[in-house]
């Protein structure tokens, strides 16, 4: 198999006496299999001379064409036990781009191991593990975007690839979610709302309940596809409300909103709902109001849900108070204590039983003027409806859970490239995500956070940082067990 092309062709380019220098490639990164892969070439264009191309490790090799519009690119099989990665520096005169070279280790009898990066915006995993879902870029011969709906059997390794669509008809912009049953959703930017696409091509547009005008978004679906849940605004301007929906067999039902925010103050931009427990019984989301974030829960009694309670009730505080304006006139308004959400839609445990967040304090600043926040990872039990606040990493924030208590951490608050994993029954630290990735799969990642595993443990989807040119980047990568004979 060759190498998967995953990022745009860049251009680095100097002026010498007003002559342009460059280096114009096809593919700047590529992902070669442990073992068996095909030649990769890749188009090469320079000015203003012939370039050359140094590879940086003796297991990969780059052959230029005669005429130099082409260079081949050949690695030998990967028997290290480890992936490794390597960059081919392609230099004509004063400019200079490199390749970035990933391969795989060699397939073990347990588990594979797969990076995204073909996959623009991040791969979504569904609850079981059944389907990777995601939309892959490529231009068109006016060097106008076109994107392509794609959906990966884990299964059995068949690949489903639809369109290429042009942004005039779908404007995709973030893979949503996808169901066990191969139904992928992705927002759709440029027209709002998503489109979801099946294992056949067919494109559907998911609707809001009536008498809602703005297109929905589902953020998850349960594993049995039944269930989906989201949120859609309703109304236009600035008269509007973010509403919580859940989707039943594909019919749209609004869900109830708290009576107060997570301020105890007025609720005034909405409640989002954003993912839910793989067998169905358990949805979270968020309040969405300025800095709020506040993270609630429902238990789902189909059209008979009822209101949503707070996650971390059990630790919740809010205090009302008076900050100054910098002109010195003061105002009245409420710090809250408690467990906050971002947009992420797979927080919770395959059973609902845990759901990861992040306990977040404030206090006001010693001018009056500014509140501060500090925050640290968080799990709340819906069973026993209460909470476990993980003091030992500082500044941190809690990304998944299994049923069993198996948490991870991703340490800092923002952009967080590193996590380590804990156990909940028995607060002991089990080391880094990498280290427990290898102990329980037999593989090796690298530094990153866990988004989702399945209820058996065979799949697992994640994410880490990859450094280029720009800065540090994110790409996702999922485990899963070998192919079916």
């Amino acid at each position: 198999m060759a190498g998967l092309l995953v990022l745009a062709a860049l251009t680095g380019c100097t002026t010498d006496q007003e002559e342009y220098h460059y280096v114009n490639l096809s593919q700047i990164a590529c992902t070669f299999l442990g073992t068996d892969n095909q030649p990769l070439e890749i188009t090469v264009k320079t000015s203003p001379t012939a370039y050359e191309a140094s590879p940086g490790a003796t297991w990969v090799k780059a052959e230029k064409s005669e005429n130099g519009t082409t260079l081949t690119l050949t690695v030998e099989d990967n028997n290290t036990g480890t992936e490794r990665n390597t960059v081919i520096v392609v230099t004509a005169g004063q400019a200079s781009q490199e390749i970035i070279i990933n391969q795989l280790p060699t397939e073990n009898e347990f588990a594979r191991y797969r990076r995204m990066l073909n996959f623009s915006s991040g791969g979504v995993m569904s609850p079981n593990g059944r389907y990777i879902g995601g939309y892959v870029p490529s231009l068109a011969a006016d060097d106008s975007w076109l994107r392509s709906p794609t959906i990966i059997d884990l299964k059995t390794g068949e690949v489903y690839e639809f369109g290429p669509f042009p942004e005039a008809l779908y404007y995709f912009t973030n893979t949503s979610c996808i169901t066990d049953q191969g139904l992928l959703f992705i927002d759709d930017g440029y027209n709002g709302g998503q489109i979801a696409i099946d294992l056949t091509g067919n494109i559907t547009v998911p609707a809001a309940p009536s008498g809602f005008e703005c297109k929905p978004t589902i953020s998850e679906t349960s594993a049995d596809g039944r269930y989906w849940v989201g949120y859609a605004k309703e109304g236009y301007g600035l008269e509007y409300l973010y509403k919580p929906l859940l989707w039943i067999d594909g019919v749209p039902h609004e869900l109830p909103i708290p009576d107060k925010n997570f301020r105890d103050e007025e609720i005034w931009v909405g409640v989002m709902a954003r993912g839910i427990s793989a067998n169905g019984e358990i949805i979270y989301g968020t309040s969405w109001e300025n800095s709020d974030f506040g993270m609630l829960y429902w238990v789902n009694n189909g059209e008979n849900t009822g209101k949503p309670k707070w996650v971390g009730e059990d630790v919740r505080k809010v205090t009302p108070v008076v900050l100054e304006r910098p002109d010195g006139t003061t105002y009245e308004t409420h710090i809250a204590d408690g467990l906050i959400c971002d947009a992420t839609a797979t927080k919770i445990s395959p059973s609902g039983k845990w759901i990861a967040s992040t306990y977040r304090t404030e206090e006001i600043s010693e001018n009056k003027q500014a509140i501060k926040k500090i925050q640290k990872a968080a799990f709340y039990n819906t069973e026993t409806e209460t909470t476990t606040i993980v003091e030992d990493y500082g500044e941190s924030m809690g990304m998944y859970v299994t049923d069993d208590g198996i948490a991870f951490i991703a340490i800092g608050t923002y952009a967080s490239t590193s996590s380590v994993v804990y156990d909940l029954n028995t607060g002991t630290d089990l080391g880094d995500m990498a280290d427990w990735i290898k102990n329980n799969y037999g593989i090796i990642v690298p530094d990153g956070n866990i988004s989702r595993i399945t209820p058996d443990g065979s799949c697992v989807l994640g994410f880490s940082p990859l450094a280029s040119a720009s800065g540090v980047n994110f790409f996702w990568w999922y485990i899963a067990p070998p192919l079916e004979e």
